[in-house]
């Protein structure tokens, strides 16, 4: 029998969500909360496979080295 998985939000692919998500990453004190934002960038780029919402916070936080 399949089980079914609850998933308790929906990523939206809205732009304002995916500034937002950048935002709180850059502005993240710990490191518990950074990868708390990673695991809801994954997730959001696993419900919306266009543009990789994860590389952008990776090179967001990269700043002008990348």
């Amino acid at each position: 029998m399949p089980t079914l998985t609850l998933i308790t939000f929906a990523p939206s692919s809205d732009a304002a969500y995916r500034t937002g998500l950048i935002s709180r990453y850059l502005n993240a004190r710990s490191s518990r909360e950074r990868l708390a934002i990673r695991n809801e960038a994954l997730a959001y780029d696993q419900a919306n496979p266009d543009a990789s919402l994860m590389d952008e916070l990776l090179g967001a936080s990269l700043g002008n080295v990348a």
